[in-house]
């Protein structure tokens, strides 16, 4: 089979001690595709020896990136990050950058490894990677609910895509300058520095600000150089507007617009978790009923339980303890519980410690009301906890968790 002799040709790769670079590099490229590894171990060990071998190292992780080989390329984009001794290269910022962009956890505690790793290389990056390198942390802090390093990001990100914005417009009439190199569209970037900065002001409760910025927003057809992604996204950003229009009624209590924004994720199925999230709270809040509202979304909530990826999943579980508070504090305790064992459940499989403690407390302060049933579910979950000791616990102190 192919790669059989593959151990006897990791010599061929030095002379007397000297790299081949012309054999090192489709050699290491031909072993990941194959998987290799044991080859790829004992060359690069080699390589490390002499001199400037991240030069390959680095080549190879590019070539494998170009030709599609994700998965197969972080592993000497590591190698970068753990032997780079120039801190300011770019190469070595790329790298992180790689790292950071394909990371994919559900473990709260690797993303925040991840950013914090990741952050210092940001502003090394060329502008167009800056432009994607900034929304990703943006959106990881989210999902972290880090809402004040998420403001710092979301102002970056903004200003970046508005300095790239003017030079792309001065540049426009130049029929030698370079494309710009983006996975996205700019105006998605410019939406989303606004976009984000309203989010991270909302979670703080500045609600008053985070309408201004909403509004940055809301109609972005002015924006130059369009094509058809382009105002598919600015379409998307205006209805984003809407609905966090209504968000920020709801959490000041404005219980009046509940019907139209019933009505607004009614017509739009992709909203009706995260606007469920903002009913639930607004109700617990300010103690009004939504019982119909739950039931009428009661189908669309079964679905709910298919999505996979994290941000839907730490959407899911907020949605879960909210409805559980508020069935408590409606006399339902039963179907509450049932909920607390669902966000649980959740909050593990996410390894969020904070989530965790804050649905342990709620089923303890219920205890009394859950069934024989409920309560060896929940003994079930805290044994297997302790058993993988996989809930990590942060006071905050060192990281500043919100």
């Amino acid at each position: 089979p192919e790669g059989w002799l593959y151990p006897l040709y990791v010599d061929e790769c030095f002379n007397d001690e000297k790299v081949s670079r012309r054999r090192v590099e489709p050699f290491l490229i031909r072993c990941a595709e194959l998987g290799k590894q044991n080859c790829i171990d004992e060359t690069i060990s080699r390589l490390l020896e002499s001199t400037k071998p991240l030069d390959i190292i680095y080549s190879v992780a590019d070539k494998l990136f170009n030709k599609g080989k994700v998965q197969e390329s972080m592993f000497f984009y590591k190698i970068v990050v753990e032997n780079e001794s120039d801190s300011y290269s770019e190469r070595l910022a790329i790298s992180h950058y790689r790292n950071f962009k394909f990371l994919q956890t559900l473990d709260m505690e690797e993303k925040l490894r991840a950013v914090i790793s990741f952050s210092p290389f940001r502003g090394r990056l060329p502008e167009n990677l800056q432009l994607d390198g900034l929304l990703m942390l943006t959106q990881l802090c989210f999902a972290l609910r880090r809402w004040e390093e998420m403001e710092i990001y979301a102002d970056e990100l903004r200003a970046l895509a508005n300095a790239v914005y003017r030079q792309e417009l001065r540049r426009s009439g130049d029929k030698r300058r370079e494309e710009l190199c983006t996975e996205r569209p700019l105006v998605v970037y410019y939406g989303h520095g606004y976009l984000l900065k309203a989010i991270s002001l909302t979670k703080q409760g500045q609600y008053e600000a985070a309408k201004k910025y909403t509004a940055g927003y809301a109609d972005l057809g002015w924006f130059e150089m369009l094509d058809e992604v382009g105002q598919q996204a600015v379409e998307q950003f205006r209805l984003f507007a809407v609905g966090n229009s209504f968000t920020l009624e709801m959490l000041e209590g404005n219980v009046k617009v509940v019907p139209d924004y019933v009505a607004f994720l009614a017509e739009h199925p992709g909203e009706i978790l995260p606007g469920l999230i903002i009913i639930m709270e607004s109700a617990n809040h300010y103690r009004f009923s939504v019982d119909d509202v739950l039931k009428r979304f009661a189908r669309e909530m079964l679905r709910f339980e298919q999505f996979e990826d994290p941000i839907n999943i730490d959407r899911l579980y907020r949605l879960y303890y909210q409805i559980a508070m508020y069935l408590i504090n409606n006399g339902q305790y039963i179907t509450g519980v049932d909920y607390i064992i669902q966000s649980l459940e959740l909050s593990i499989k996410t390894n969020n410690g904070i989530d965790f403690i804050k649905c342990v407390t709620l089923f303890e302060t219920n205890r009394d009301y859950a069934t024989l049933n409920q309560q060896e579910k929940y003994r079930k979950l805290i044994r297997e906890v302790r058993k993988d000791e996989k809930i990590t616990i942060d006071d905050g102190r060192h990281f500043s968790i919100v």
